[in-house]
């Protein structure tokens, strides 16, 4: 019969250029996309890198030393993170570390035969993503490891497995060593599930740290939303509407929620009257609108709880009634247009007493006549007003709300508590200071127009006690 053709000494290498000639065509959009932007190739690497980082725990050994430690069946050695791990629970169990150190063994033993350093450099070159990148070990970083730590489990396994077979049957009875070789293998591979189910069905999934590590409230939040009618006004503090949790729970609603930070700035219609409003504070996140709401809104109630897996408050709604009048009006009036459809209503001082040293609380009142063109920064400046050169001796500069309602997206009608604080200088010298607010744009843009902005009362220092 004819023989089959024997490949020719240069069909490998035929087949690997191939291979290689593939590989590169399909790199070549990838590589000219990172060449015109550089940045973004190294961008996550810079993130997470150790380099600099080893005075804080984090360096390149303690992370090596970690990553061995994690398949050491002693309880934390693992990754932390809950959402990655049972906290602190080593990588394998006692039964699956057992036959792993026995597998790395063998393999050290045979490092000379191809197969085993493969298994050697393919464990060791599958970590290094978690040895130096920063929070070692990192089971997602490293979750490609997987494959030669399986293979290394496997080896003593089929070992005795195999060592079973080369025993010669006597008549029709298995061999002891064979029957022994399968139940100690059935042994470490049962028990082993028995403890992987345990943990992950049992101890992993009762962890009340997975409501917070998974977005179950911000999803149960985002879905209480989605069920509201589309015209009732509904505001939500303190996270932004592009959360990915929170717009997707909502995807299907015409327009998101109002969102803003209520630890600093608060927006309300400022009319009586007009329908119910909804308030949705995150208070795991917002101490501060639980504690402002009830005065700006005597008769708002809770209509809403969301708790946590330990009954502790996650979200509350509070409800603004039909026809209710807003109140926390601002001590000192001012009522003065500033531009772009924006007034200063009046603002607060707090405390009416101030040391060097102290935080003085500049709670600012905006009315919004028309709604804003432009994305303003707001400046709370302490001056001196003796000196003709208008020294900034504190303050500070930024988007109200911390960037988390800009004045292009304030809506006409409503009133802003717009809070900042001012850290008053501790060698502040004793007297009167002027207290200058007014907003810009990075073109240079000004409210109110002009070089200078609104001056306020003047503001009190007195000697330190």
């Amino acid at each position: 019969s004819p023989q089959p053709p024997h490949p020719t000494p240069h069909a490998p290498l035929r087949g690997l250029l191939l291979a290689a000639a593939v590989a590169a065509l399909l790199v070549v959009p990838l590589a000219l996309f990172f060449l015109r932007n550089p940045d973004l190739l190294l961008l996550r690497p810079a993130q997470i890198a150790i380099t600099g980082q080893e005075a804080a725990g984090s360096g390149f050994w303690h992370n090596a030393l970690a990553s061995v430690k994690m398949f050491v069946p002693l309880q934390g050695n693992g990754d932390m993170d809950p959402r990655r791990n049972l906290p602190g629970a080593p990588a394998l169990s006692l039964w699956l570390a057992i036959p792993f150190w026995i597998g790395v063994g063998m393999a050290l033993w045979r490092l000379g035969r191809p197969i085993y350093a493969m298994l050697v450099i393919g464990l060791a070159g599958l970590l290094l993503p978690g040895v130096v990148s920063e929070y070692a070990p990192h089971f997602h970083r490293i979750l490609g490891a997987a494959a030669p730590v399986a293979l290394l489990i496997a080896l003593p396994l089929d070992w005795v497995l195999g060592r079973g077979k080369e025993e010669r049957y006597e008549g029709n009875r298995r061999p002891l060593w064979q029957l022994a070789g399968i139940v100690i293998v059935a042994l470490v591979l049962g028990l082993g599930l028995m403890n992987t189910v345990r943990d992950y069905f049992g101890r992993w999934a009762a962890l009340p740290d997975l409501y917070y590590a998974f977005d179950v409230g911000l999803w149960d939040v985002g879905q209480w939303v989605a069920a509201r009618p589309e015209d009732e006004a509904v505001y939500l503090t303190p996270r932004a509407a592009d959360h990915p949790t929170l717009a997707f729970a909502w995807r299907k609603r015409a327009k998101p929620p109002v969102t803003f930070d209520g630890r600093s700035i608060f927006p309300l219609t400022a009319a009586a009257g007009g329908a119910a409003e909804q308030y949705i504070a995150i208070e795991h996140e917002d101490f501060r609108t639980r504690l402002l709401l009830p005065g700006v809104f005597p008769d708002a109630q809770v209509t809403e709880q969301f708790l946590d897996r330990s009954g502790e408050v996650y979200t509350q709604v509070y409800t603004r009634p039909a026809g209710a009048t807003p109140q926390l009006l601002p001590e000192i009036t001012v009522d003065e247009p500033v531009g772009d459809g924006i007034r200063l209503l009046g603002y607060d001082l707090i405390p009416e007493t101030h040391f060097p040293g102290d935080i003085l609380y500049v709670r600012l009142q905006w009315l919004v006549d028309e709604p804003p063109t432009g994305d303003w920064t707001v400046f709370t400046h302490l001056l001196d007003p003796s000196d003709p050169g208008r020294t900034v001796l504190a303050g500070g500069d930024g988007r109200p709300g911390g960037g988390s309602l800009p004045t292009d997206r304030w809506q006409a009608g409503w009133r802003i508590i717009d809070e900042y604080q001012i850290r008053l200088p501790s060698d502040l010298a004793p007297g009167d200071y002027a207290l200058e607010v007014g907003l810009y744009q990075p073109s240079g843009a000004r409210l109110p127009d002009g070089e200078t902005g609104l001056i306020l009362n003047e503001v009190h220092v007195v000697p330190s006690q």
